[in-house]
């Protein structure tokens, strides 16, 4: 990855947007057009990709917004490759900090996903032309997915910052990493698996990369003397 480019602050945090960012949109894009694509259906596919890339950038927000409750002010907010990264001023010093930082997140894209869903089956909704309502609901899918898939307790995962952060209040440290780090590589292989046999979506992709992830966070917490 390069030099990320400075987008400013919005909500007094510093928002920086990697290269590769460009590189996901355009595969996210042109994997979701179809054989024949039309003008209209590349504007409903880019304008998706722009929403969906937001709801990430909200997010890394929502950890922000957590880390903000204990006094812990966030440094920057990056979009990568591999998504978002919130970087906070200083860890958590409790387990409690911790879970409600990590939470934060993906409560976010579920609270998104809820009043999407709120207003599609409304009456608000139904002077919106079809590819708006059509647009939303993908981007409702989207946040519901991110939501879920952020809770599940494996590392590099929300939910495996709070499955170690519960887990260390009983367990030495690398225990619980190590522990955590298994069910992430776990949680790869299952989506891998999906992939495979059911062609999920970006299963093998989300799958590689968690399995990757895990297995590092393994080998750091074997190595480590503390």
């Amino acid at each position: 990855m390069g030099t990320p480019i400075n987008l400013g602050r919005i909500f007094g945090v510093q928002v920086r947007l990697d290269m590769t960012v460009l590189l996901v949109a355009a595969i996210f894009t042109f994997t979701g057009l179809g054989k024949n694509p039309t003008l209209q259906s590349v504007l409903n596919q880019v304008t998706f990709v722009i929403l969906l890339f937001v709801s990430i950038f909200l997010h890394e927000m929502g950890h922000a917004a957590g880390a903000r409750l204990f006094g812990i002010r966030t440094l920057d907010v990056t979009l990568t490759f591999f998504g978002g990264l919130a970087r906070l001023e200083k860890l958590p010093r409790r387990a409690i900090e911790d879970i409600v930082i990590s939470f934060a997140g993906p409560a976010t894209n579920l609270a998104i996903a809820g009043l999407l869903y709120v207003w599609l089956t409304s009456e608000y909704s139904a002077d919106a032309a079809w590819h708006t309502r059509r647009i939303l609901s993908r981007v409702l899918e989207a946040n519901l997915f991110l939501g879920v898939l952020n809770l599940l307790p494996g590392h590099p995962l929300d939910g495996g910052h709070i499955a170690r952060a519960v887990l260390g209040t009983f367990l030495p440290m690398n225990t619980a990493r190590l522990i955590v780090g298994y069910i992430g590589v776990a949680v790869g292989f299952v989506f891998i698996g999906l992939d495979l046999v059911t062609g999920f979506g970006y299963g093998l992709m989300i799958g590689l990369l968690l399995v990757y992830v895990a297995s590092m966070e393994i080998q750091a917490a074997r190595s480590s003397r503390f």
